[in-house]
């Protein structure tokens, strides 16, 4: 499929990524969850700045935007955002196979298959929407570290956005063709490594997980996970069948692909796939950070 596209297709997406000047709606939000007034900013911003720059092995952008999303991933308790920046570089040191973000242009095998999108238009609460179709992925061609990877650089991509920051993050996970093939996928190191992006490491809000078509032996599935879940995760998490109306109440069906009985055209990933490509330098950029190892001692 050619990744050319119409450019107002293209543009709008485009848009919905520049930055822009928080709205009313979403400055309440901050105020009011995650305790973010003009005060509280600027001396937990201070006091971060001084925790990093005691920490002597950690090199990070000279950045305001870059600690804020832990500020606000951690309602502005500069300590918790601080031991989270901490667990989320040293995850990509553990774990660099999975963790370290990967160039978009590395990963445009994995995006060809139209099995992640992330929507362009937020929902009724303004936060992203992120689908996942488990049956488009071919499990002979795909592992499950292309999978891991290609969302993680999802997450990177829209963490750099303020009102994702705030509002969140929602995610549509179809089961829909869940084979044996496909079960592979979700195995306890999986399993534990998603929750802790999803509760202790990336610094996004993860409002809900909506399972559809899941198959009626998810309840196996489930029990991967559910140990590493806690109950604040756990009650996020919603299963809904083949009953598009129970999703919609959670999300409102105008911003939906067709394929979900939503309003807004059929799933198609390359508007977003040709918004991380143009954002290929900045990935670049995002690796050069974090704890510096002495190879002598690695």
């Amino acid at each position: 499929m050619p990744m050319e596209l119409d450019s107002p297709l293209q543009k709008a997406f485009s848009d919905s990524f520049k930055k822009s000047t928080l709205n009313p709606t979403f400055l309440h939000i901050a105020e009011d969850e995650l305790h973010e007034t003009p005060e509280n900013y600027k001396q937990q911003l201070k006091l971060l700045h001084l925790l990093v720059a005691n920490d002597k092995n950690l090199v990070l952008p000279d950045d305001d935007d870059f600690f804020i999303r832990f500020l606000r991933a951690k309602k502005f308790d500069s300590q918790k955002a601080f031991h989270m920046l901490q667990r989320y570089y040293i995850i990509k040191l553990k774990f660099p196979e999975l963790f370290k973000c990967p160039l978009p242009s590395e990963l445009s095998r994995i995006l060809n298959y139209q099995a992640q999108n992330m929507l362009i238009n937020r929902d009724q609460f303004g936060r992203r929407v992120y689908i996942i179709r488990v049956e488009k992925f071919d499990s002979s061609q795909v592992t499950l570290d292309d999978i891991f990877r290609t969302n993680i650089l999802a997450m990177e991509e829209v963490v750099r956005e303020p009102e994702t920051q705030i509002a969140g993050i929602v995610v549509i996970l179809d089961m829909a063709g869940l084979s044996l093939h496909h079960a592979r996928f979700f195995t306890p190191h999986y399993a534990k490594r998603t929750v802790e992006v999803v509760q202790e490491t990336f610094p996004l809000r993860f409002k809900g997980f909506h399972i559809v078509n899941e198959p009626f032996y998810f309840d196996a599935v489930m029990a991967v996970v559910k140990p590493f879940l806690k109950d604040k995760v756990r009650k996020r998490i919603h299963l809904h069948g083949g009953n598009l109306s129970s999703l919609h109440a959670f999300i409102r069906p105008d911003i939906l692909p067709f394929e979900y009985g939503g309003t807004a055209g059929i799933f198609d990933n390359r508007p977003w796939h040709l918004q991380l490509l143009s954002d290929e330098n900045y990935f670049k950029n995002l690796e050069t950070y974090g704890y510096k190892v002495d190879n002598d001692d690695a």
